[in-house]
């Protein structure tokens, strides 16, 4: 032990006193209210950076989406190309599915060609008896008197996949109904 050091209670009492003109316990608090101080943010800019980050994560997630979105539509447009270019394929088997004494293999040939249609979602567009809609049929041909439109008669089937059109119906249309009176002035 160094002669400086004590032992006795009153001394180490006597080395630890603190300053009267500083007091512990208003030390404290002011070193915690600097330090929070240092590390806080006003209220206003608080605001700010937490609505900037909102909105990044808003754009963030609405990129991903669209991302998605025209991944989707890039597969849908190529899968478009491919089918377009088969359907006079699939129009020529169906030629020859209605001539007398189709061989076999046509026929064949053809069921695999509409199991391909299928397992790519590809309909055909509503034919004969349906309404005349011009966003999915090309009319030819024009017959009948009256205001109601209906396909008469398909030449042509039209083909859609997932909603969007790959080919229009070639149709004739057929008219019903009571005729519309105009006058002749």
């Amino acid at each position: 032990m160094n002669k400086n050091e004590s032992t006795d209670p009153e001394d180490i009492e006597a080395s630890e006193e603190v300053p009267e003109d500083i007091e512990a316990s208003e030390e404290v608090p002011e070193e915690i209210s600097d330090n929070e101080e240092a590390h806080s943010v006003p209220l206003e800019q608080y605001e700010k950076i937490k609505d900037d980050y909102l909105r990044l994560a808003a754009d963030f997630e609405n990129f991903k989406k669209r991302a998605e979105k025209e991944k989707s539509m890039s597969t849908v447009t190529s899968l478009s190309m491919i089918i377009s270019t088969l359907l006079p394929l699939i129009d020529n088997f169906e030629i020859a599915m209605n001539q007398d004494g189709t061989p076999t293999e046509i026929e064949a040939l053809y069921k695999m060609t509409q199991v391909f249609l299928d397992t790519f979602n590809v309909k055909e567009v509503p034919g004969i008896g349906e309404p005349f809609d011009p966003s999915y049929h090309e009319a030819v041909e024009q017959s009948g008197e009256g205001d109601k439109e209906l396909v008469g008669e398909v030449l042509r089937k039209g083909y859609e996949i997932d909603g969007r059109l790959l080919r229009p119906a070639m149709v004739k249309v057929h008219k019903i109904g009571r005729a519309s009176c105009r006058e002749r002035v």
